[in-house]
Parts: C-alpha cells; structure tokens; sequence
C-alpha cells in the first residue's frame, strides 16, 4: 500500500486525515486501536460539519448526530454511519473490543463518509471514488508520514516570523504538527501528552475554519451554508454490495450471529458447526423450476440445523417484496445436500439428530410448493424506518403456516429466539383456549370474560393489533391481568410486557397484580413478575411492567440492543394517552426532510419488537384505531350503568358568576397589571381593545374574586368533614395554588374545626420526588384526608379513587377523549359512603364548546419546518421533479407552507411595529429589502409570491441571502411582546345556579320534550313498542339499546330523575321504562324497587311455593331491581351462572320459570302497581 486510501483529504482536512492514517497504520495489527481512531474519526468530522452548518456546540457526540440530523436533514446512511463508529469505538474504549472484521467494516464505512466529506466541503460534486486497497501492515507507510510531519515541525519551529499575526499563525501550525505526530502515534492507551497534543491540534484545527469562516461577509457566510445544507440533504453515501453486506453482517453480529459475508462463505470452506450460530454466506440451492442452482445470499444455523434464509442486497430497494427471493432459498434448499456435507465432518447420529432424513416441510399458499426452511427475511442493511416501512428495516415472515403474514422489524431475531419461535407451534397452543372456556377461577364479571374472549378469538385469526374499548371504572386492569394469566397459561406467549405512560399507572397495576387471587394464590406469586425498577427481565419472567419512558431509553437510547423478540405479547394501558400516530411522510419529505420530525418515540417502541399488542382504552379515539384496529369489543359506559356496575352523573350543576356572565372588556389606553412567570405584578398600557370570555379566565385574564366566588358557592355542595371526595379541575398550577387557598378559606369559615390538609394540590409539580406524589395519590384513594383534591391534568386517567363523588371543572376543556377521561374519576361504585350518582359542577361553560366524539381527530406528530427549510427547498431543481399525490411538484408544496408563514408573521408585525420601537425598526427595513428586490414592501410580500409561484419566489430569496435571519430576529422581537396574564382586582358574585338539561332552559321543558319524543316517535326503536305495549318482550339488548338511544337524545335517566324531583319535590327512582310508561300511556310514576316488591309478593301469594323456591324468588326480584330486565343473557353470567344457570332454574321451578319471569313482566306493570 503506497499511501493512504482518505490520500484526498490532505490539503481538506488534516487532523482526520492524521485519524485516518492512524487507524490504517494500526490494521490488522491491532483492530483495537484502529477501532478507537475510526471513532475519533467520526467525531471530528461531525464537528466540523456542525461548524459548517452552523448548528450551536454539543455535550456529547450523540447530541451532535441529532442535532445534524433533526437540523441539517443528513440522509439516514449517512447519521448510521456515524452512529456505527460511535457505538463500536465505544466498546473498544471501554470494553476493550478487538474485533478484526468491526475494525475493517469500520474503515469502509469511514472511507465512504470521507468521500461524502470530501464532495461536500470541497464542493467537488462530481469527485470520482477512488478504489479502496484493504491495508496490510502499514509500517512504511506510517514511519514516512510521522517523518515527513516531524520535518516539517523542525522548518515551522525554526522559521522567522516579523509580525504578531505571524507568530500566532506559525503557533497554530506548529500545534497542529504535534497533534497530527501524536495522534499517529498514540496506541488504545495514548499519554497525558498525545491527548493534550490532539485535543489542542482539533481546536486549532476548528478555530482555522472559524477563522476562514470570520473573514466572508454575513451574506457570503448565510450563502455558503445555504448551499453546504442543501449539498449536505441531496448527497448520501454511495455503498457497494460488499459494504452493504458489511452493514447487514454488523446487524447480524449484533444479534449474536457469526458473520462475516468475507470469510464466512459457503465457497471458502464455512460450514455448520455444533453450538455454534452461523450465518454462512452464498449457500448453494437445489434446483428450481427451470433447472437452474443458485445461491442464498446467507443462510441462518444454530449449530447444524439450518433455521432461516436471507435475501440481502444493495440495490434491494422495495424490501418487503423481495421475501419472494427468500421464499425461493426456502422452497429449493437441497437438505440432502446439507447431509452429506455434513456428513464429511461429523459423525452420523449428530448429522441426522441435526437434519433427518425425512424431510420436515411447510406447505406454500398454492398447495403445489413446501417451505424447507421456516423462516425468511429480506434486506438491505438500511436502518428501519416507519414511514417507508417497505423500503427499510428487516422483513421476515415464519413460512410454516399459510395464514402467517410477513412483517418489518429494526433488528433480527437472536438464534436463542428463533429456536423458541420454532419450538413453538402456535396453532396448536391456540387451540387451549377452545379447550379452557371456563374462567370461573378469575372471578370475571360477564363483559370481561367476553372481552377476554373476543381477544383471544382475534389472536386465534392472526389478528397482530388489538383493542379493547371498556368504560372507565370497568376494570380494565382486572380484565388485563386475566387476559395475561390465560394467555401465559395457553403457552401461546412466553413473556408479556405491560405497558404504561406513567409511573403511577405502573404502581397502580402492581397493586392490582398483588390484591388479585387466583385460586387462592396471588398473581405475583403465580408468575414471576418484574416492576418498574427491574430494567429487564429475567429468563423466567413472565411479566414485565415498565414505563413508556424508561422502554425509550433503554431501545431507543441506548447502546446496548433490545432483542425484538424479548417480549411475544404487549397490553398497552390507557392506550389513547400518548401512543399516536407518525406524520405518514410524501415523496418530498421523504427525501428532502428528517425522519426525526415525523417520528413517535411510542410508536418505535411498539414498532420495536416482534410481538402481538393488545390495547386497553375507555375513549377509542380515531388516532388509536389508526394504530389498533376498530375494537374488538365495546362495553361502554351506558351498558355498565344498566349492568349496575358504574353509577350515573346527576345533570351539571352549572355555576355562573357576573364576570363569567358578562365576560371583560378592556380599552385601549387602559393602564393593567400583568402577572408575571415569578408571580410578581408590573404595569402596563393596552395598546388596543382586548374582550375576554370565560375561557380566558385564569389563562389571560385572572381575577381572584371570580375563583373566590365559585370558591364560596361550593361551600353550598361540598362537604370537605365527610367521606365523599371532590377533584378540582384547574388551568395551571399557579391557579391551582390560588383555588387550594380560596377553598381553605371559605370553607373554614363554615367549618372552623378545618384540618389542613382536607383541601390540597396534587400536580406533577406539587412535589419533585415521583414517588412522593404517588403516595399522595394513595393518601387520596385511602385516607380519610385529604378530601378535596385540586389537580390540572395529573388524576386525569387511569388513577382508581371510587369515593369521588364530584367534579368540579374550573378549567375549560374542548377535548371529548380528555373531558371523558376527567368524568371518569367519578363514575365508579362506593355503596360505603352513601355513593348514588356524582355530581359535576360546570364553572367555565364547559359544555358550550365541549366537541361531540364524531369530530375528535387523531392526534399526529406535526413538525415545525423552519422557514429557511421550506427556502432550501423551492430553491432546490430536484424538489420541483418530485411529484406529490395530489399532482403538484414538492416545491409547490413548500411555497404554499412557505407563504402562510410569512403571512403570520407579517401579521404579527404590523400589528406589534407599534408597540415595539425593535419592531417597528425592522418592519422598515425589511420595508426597503422588499421594495428593491419584489417590488413591493414587507406587508405584500406574501401576497406577492403566493401569486407569482415558487419559481419567482425562490428568485426573489437568492437576491436576499440575509433576508430569512432577518426574519428570525423579527419573530424573536415579536415573542419578547407576548402577554402575561391581565391582573384584574374586582368585585365578582354568584348570579345563578342551575342544573344543565341540555337545550331546555328548565326542568319542565326537558320533561315535556320528553313527552313529546315518546308521544310522537314510539316507532323509532322495536324496543319502545315493548316498553309501551308488552314489556314482558323486552330483552337486556334491546333496553341497552333503548337507553344508549335516549342518552343520543340527551334524555339520561339521571337527568329524568332530577328534572321529576325540581319539578314535583318527589325523588323517585321509576327508571327509564318507567317514565316511558308514564308519557306514552299514563302510569303513575313509582319507584322501579317498588313495583317489583308488588310483583313479587302477588306471585307469591298465588302459589304454595316450596322454601327453595321462594328463595329463589326472591333473588330473581332482587336481580329485577338491578338489571330491570331478565331474560336468557343474564342467566348466562354471575351468581346464576356459577349456580347452574337456567336449566337449573327450571328444575327448581318444574319447567315453569318463564311463566314466572312473564308474570313478573305483567304484574311490575299492572294497574294496582
């Protein structure tokens, strides 16, 4: 080797080059070493082009990469490339790795980036690759470079010099000669003196380039980065198939296999050996179809037994469907082949114990074709990415079952993890859950057996996304840990995880998990279960909690790799918090915009790892049926009021104050205080009229005598001495600080005997330690203090506290997914404290703007393209080549965003020039800028590109290379504007009171509107005809239906209740079908219990029943009382089903039990009743 493969950077860039030279000299000698060169590589080269992209200092290395990537848009090879030197230089520092084949990968790749350097800074696009010569031993080679850089120390130091400037210079040089000694010199181990020499040589060599930087005006400055950003997003590093099997052999290795395309090749002699896990390149096929041999680009053995195929190519672009190549390896792999190869090197009994003579096959699709090895992936080393999943990642498919679909993961699969895949036959542990109906052990209620089912039918089917919708207050976590325990014990899944978004969710559910018995042992102690503080599991878990957040740092984050196949199955709690959607990126973001904009950290985690994920939410929103699929199965929260498992919500109490009522107007010129971030008071003059609503309230506008009035008026409602518990809703946590502090005060004045701690805050910064604030929680849920909890989001889901029976929103919420979370707080049972409905007290006009559940859309990543962005972009010919779906190039796409940008912003100026001199300054400038160069000023300039189109747009920007910093200072002028919240110290009162009845202003409207729906309608749903005229054919499904009917209308049964109750002063619990009963044919309204205690003794008095089965009438009364209907279902589930069920009913009542359901039926409705 004559000189050195990066040769080309002399001259660019010598500190790498020095790196460079270094690595070769030290290979193959001593890979260690040139595995830590190769990393100091990479991180000299990554500042500098921080320093040319003009992206602000780092910490660390990884922060640089990301910065680079999220700011500068480098191609995702190229940020690999970078992380790949990182993370194996890494291990040779710290962990002494030694690795020959990393160290040469590590050189390839490095060329490939210089070269990618090289064309970038030296603006030679079109730099021919020089071949890459693989170095032997490098001593000549090294001897000549640290000679010739130690003679030119000696002619730098002994040069004249006649000015400062010169001195300086010539000091610059000579430590840059001594860092460039040193770094090829320096081992793994450099001395005090090398490092000091190289660190100082790196920082010569940068303030060289800033110095040359320095020395260009700002506009040639803003247009040389400009033109390295957009080189840095068009270029991306050219591999050839060799470097890419480099890759893709790392990712191997990574996963445990033996890997090396070089080396490890059919055709150099490599062959399966026992305990050992192989991927052999180039494995010869048997022949196909037509006749012809080929070869797997590598075949995957754990020990002898061959266990998957690969398809691995360079310019294998559409991944996903080049499986079909590796379904060809499987279907022509020659076992008879492998035998006798083997059979050349082992003895017979391991051979055949390894690949028996008799042919293990799966039939393909057509039934004409079978599999002889299970398992097949394509790839083509590019690092996985969600958004254009066919092209990227590893695809694989297990080819041993038809129904099987294929898919894309970030990692393969460890060989300890396909063995188990293989040892496994799912099909066949499906079949448990056919021959195990029964779940009488886990003490289900009906709905969660049958939600537990309908999962289990959906995993039968293949069914990868699942989710379950149960209302809040159901149990979603007990349905979850008996959906865990049955699928363990299936043996269908070896390990589950359990996914939250909160740490005090994760507490929650090992609680759960700790209290749930399961034929009297708990369900920790049946399975061994690892928590929050457990990073990883154990071979013998079972069941793994963990955060979302600690899940991203430990696969995302981190260096270490997380199996794919750690976890088989994932229950995602709460599945609608936090878990949304990525941004689906278009051609032109694609290529010319960061995956980092549009990516979830949730989403990658699901993403992750090759398992079946099964969701648990109360509100279904679009966004997580986007990522889950429609629901398996409902039970909703009107089923479970009927069911009697949650209790109904009284109408709202709506509090209205004078302020609230009349809303504030203030006028321009009017002197205010505003309150500040450290909560201190300064003044200030409006400059324009400012109206507030009740929306406003707290967030622009606080007045502390509105809280102070609400404050006092729930005095009236509220008893903070009692066991019934109150959550307060705020907007933040200042205002959170001043509600606990009215309430303090107006309820002590009614109670004087107050304890502290009945009314307090808890909020995430309520206290600094997590832990802390979940024992506050507990206190919350068990103690009898503290009673009435203020909060803004933090008790919104997930948090079981059943004594809270009252709502009180100060703070206006839009969100339908997030006001029913809130509700649900409430909804849950506690007979123990007199718990019969809840109550919700609406102070902000909650339910004014409140969005109905059909316009709740899906939350999406929406990232913030930067102005200079969406420039590079129409000023880029290739950004106009690229087609969208709507026809229209990428460019247009850019001008059109680019357009509404400049729009807010010159709004925001005119309308802040003259509150602001630094504004006002810059408007007139910028004024100037656009008349010169559009022929228009500031104020029409978006006007005037949105009508010329991008074309003369991105002429306009190349004549004003400094315009868009100007326009950054402009908006960090404005922003410096933005308001603190008015103080206003006025007077405020209660003006009313009154229950919401939806568009009827009193009591007596809603209940004639009532009337009138069942008087004029009674044809709109089959189950009203029954209710009306033969009530005994009421089924449970059709009163569910009938209810959810009436709730659509706005007719609840509590609000029945309550209007009948304001209206007449009577509280009568009649039930829905009773107030049917009334409208339509005029019964007295009565109390449902009522009723059916006349029933009950008629029936008994018409018959001499025998002890067991007046028993037994009496239950089924009681059973009445609580469901209103009974019919074939209800016998199906609880105390009826565990007793024998119908059929045992029907011995009991000598055949006659549905004589005596339609007597009671007829009587609970007779005129005596």
């Amino acid at each position: 080797m004559n000189k050195s493969n990066f040769d080309f950077l002399k001259g660019v860039n010598d500190f790498i080059y020095a790196i460079a030279c270094a690595a070769e000299n030290n290979y193959p000698d001593d890979p260690n070493t040139t595995l830590i060169k190769m990393r100091m590589f990479g991180e000299a080269t990554a500042k500098h082009l921080g320093q040319l992209l003009d992206i602000p200092a780092c910490e660390n290395q990884h922060d640089l990469l990301r910065e680079l990537g999220k700011i500068a848009f480098i191609d995702d090879s190229i940020l690999s490339v970078f992380h790949k030197l990182r993370r194996i230089g890494n291990l040779a520092v710290h962990e002494f790795h030694n690795d020959l084949d990393d160290a040469q990968m590590c050189l390839r790749l490095g060329f490939r980036l210089s070269v990618w350097y090289y064309r970038l800074v030296t603006k030679d696009y079109d730099f021919p690759v020089p071949m890459f010569v693989l170095p032997e031993h490098g001593e000549n080679l090294y001897h000549q470079e640290v000679l010739t850089l130690k003679q030119q120390l000696e002619r730098q130091a002994q040069e004249k010099v006649q000015s400062q400037a010169e001195l300086e210079a010539q000091q610059q040089r000579l430590v840059a000669l001594n860092g460039y000694i040193a770094i090829l010199e320096g081992k793994q181990q450099e001395t005090e003196a090398q490092t000091k020499a190289r660190l100082a040589a790196l920082e010569a060599q940068l303030a060289a380039k800033d110095a040359e930087l320095a020395k260009k005006t700002e506009q040639e400055r803003k247009a040389y980065h400009k033109e390295i950003t957009d080189q840095a997003v068009k270029r991306t590093l050219e591999f050839n198939e060799e470097e890419s099997r480099f890759l893709i052999d790392a990712q191997l290795r990574k996963a445990g296999w033996q890997a090396d395309s070089k080396t490890l090749r059919f055709a150099k002699g490599a062959r399966p050996e026992p305990g050992v896990n192989k991927a052999i390149a180039e494995w010869p096929t048997g022949t196909d179809e037509t006749g012809k041999t080929g070869f797997a680009d590598y075949v995957l053995f754990v020990g002898l037994k061959p266990i998957a195929v690969v398809e691995a190519k360079r310019k294998n672009t559409d991944v996903s469907s080049k499986l079909n190549e590796s379904y060809r390896y499987s279907k022509y792999f020659d076992n008879g082949f492998l035998r006798d190869t083997l059979l050349e090197h082992y003895a017979p009994d391991e051979v055949h114990d390894a690949v028996p003579e008799y042919e293990i096959s799966w039939q393909d699709t057509s039934g004409k074709q079978r599999f002889k090895i299970p398992f097949c992936y394509s790839t083509n080393g590019r690092e996985y990415r969600a958004a254009m999943k066919t092209k990227s990642g590893i695809w694989y498919r297990d080819v041993r079952h038809t129904t099987n679909m294929s898919k894309a993961l970030p990692e393969w699969h460890r060989p300890e993890e396909l063995v188990a895949m293989l040892g496994s036959d799912p099909q066949k542990q499906n079949q448990w859950f056919a021959e195990n109906p029964g779940m009488s052990e886990l003490g289900l209620r009906y709905y969660q057996e049958d939600a537990v089912r309908a999962v289990e039918k959906a995993i039968v089917n293949g069914q990868q996304h699942i989710l379950l919708a149960m209302a809040t207050g159901t149990g979603k976590t007990r349905t979850a840990i008996a959906l865990m325990f049955r699928l363990i014990q299936s043996q269908r899944f070896k390990r589950v995880l359990f996914l939250v978004d909160r740490r005090s969710l994760g507490e929650q559910a090992l609680g759960a998990f700790e209290d749930t018995r399961i034929n009297g042992d708990t369900f920790n102690s049946i399975f061994d279960i690892k928590g929050l503080t457990d990073k990883f599991p154990e071979d013998s878990t079972k069941i793994h909690v963990a955060t979302v957040q600690s899940l991203v740092k430990r696969t995302l984050q981190s260096d270490k790799p997380m199996p794919v196949g750690r976890y088989d199955c994932i229950v995602v709690d709460e599945a609608h918090r936090g878990y949304i959607l990525d941004k689906e990126q278009t051609e032109g973001e694609l290529q010319f915009r960061s995956q980092l904009d549009y990516v979830s950290a949730y989403r990658r985690i699901l993403d992750h790892f090759d398992a079946v994920k099964i969701a648990l939410t109360a509100t279904p929103a679009l966004h997580t049926v986007d990522i889950f699929g429609e629901p398996v199965y409902r039970y909703t929260y009107r089923t479970a009021v009927i069911d009697g498992y949650l209790i109904d919500q009284d109408p709202p109490i709506q509090i209205v104050t004078r302020n609230a009522q009349d809303g504030g107007y203030l006028s321009e010129g009017e002197q205010v205080e505003r309150l500040n971030p450290q909560g201190e008071l300064i003044n200030d003059t409006l400059a324009d009229d400012q109206d507030f609503e009740v929306a406003d309230f707290n967030r622009g506008l606080v007045i502390p005598a509105f809280n102070r009035a609400v404050c006092g008026e729930l005095t009236k409602y509220l008893d903070p001495t009692g066991q019934q518990k109150t959550l307060v809703f705020c907007v933040t946590n200042a205002h959170a600080d001043m509600v606990v502090d009215e309430l303090r005060t107006a309820f002590k004045k009614k109670y004087p005997q107050l304890e502290h701690d009945a009314i307090i805050k808890i909020t995430g910064d309520a206290d600094k330690d997590a832990k802390k604030v979940q024992s506050m929680i507990v206190r919350f849920n068990k103690e009898r203090l503290p009673n009435i909890v203020v909060t803004v989001d933090l008790l919104t889901t997930g948090v079981d506290i059943p004594s809270i029976c009252n709502i009180v929103f100060l703070r206006k919420v839009k969100s339908r997914i997030l006001y029913e979370q809130m509700k649900g707080r409430a909804t849950r049972l506690c007979p123990s404290v007199g718990k019969t409905s809840f109550k919700i007290f609406d102070c902000v006009d909650i339910y004014s703007s409140l969005e109905s559940v059909d316009t709740m859309r899906p939350v999406v990543v929406r990232p913030q393209v930067e102005l200079q962005t969406l420039v590079n972009e129409i000023t880029d010919s290739e950004t106009y080549k690229t087609i969208e779906a709507d026809g229209r190039s990428f460019a247009e796409h850019s001008h059109e965003q680019l357009v509404a940008k400049l729009q807010r912003i010159i709004g925001l100026a005119i309308y802040n020039r003259d509150r602001s001199e630094a504004v006002d300054k810059q408007v007139r400038r910028l004024d100037e800028l656009c008349l010169d160069a559009a022929g228009v000023n500031f104020g029409g300039l978006a006007s005037r590109l949105r009508e010329k189109g991008p074309h003369w747009s991105a002429e306009i920007f190349n004549k004003l290379p400094g315009f868009i910093a100007r326009l950054e200072r402009l908006k960090t002028d404005i922003n410096a504007l933005r308001d603190a919240p008015i103080f206003l110290d006025i007077d405020d009162e209660v003006v009313s009171v009154k229950s919401l009845y939806g568009d009827y202003d009193t009591p007596q409207d809603f209940l004639e509107a009532f009337d009138a729906l069942v008087q004029h309608a009674p044809n709109a749903q089959p189950a009203l005809q029954a209710v009306i005229n033969r009530p005994r054919d009421l089924t449970r499904k059709g009163l569910v239906e009938l209810q959810e009917w009436f709730d659509r209308q706005h007719f609840e049964e509590s609000s029945l209740r309550s209007a009948w109750k304001e209206t007449r002063n009577e509280d009568i619990a009649a039930r829905l079908i009773g107030h049917i009963r009334r409208a339509a044919v005029g019964d007295a309204l009565k109390p449902f219990d009522e009723r059916v205690d006349h029933a009950l003794a008629r029936i008994k008095g018409e018959n001499d029943w025998s002890p067991e089965q007046l028993s037994w009438l009496d239950r089924l009364a009681q059973a009445l009382k609580e469901k209103v209907v009974l019919d074939d279902d209800v016998f199906k589930t609880g105390n009826f089903h565990r007793r024998g069920g119908k059929p045992m009913l029907q011995r009991t009542f000598d055949d006659n039990l549905d004589s005596v359901l339609d007597k009671f039926s007829d009587y609970i409705w007779d005129e005596l009743a």
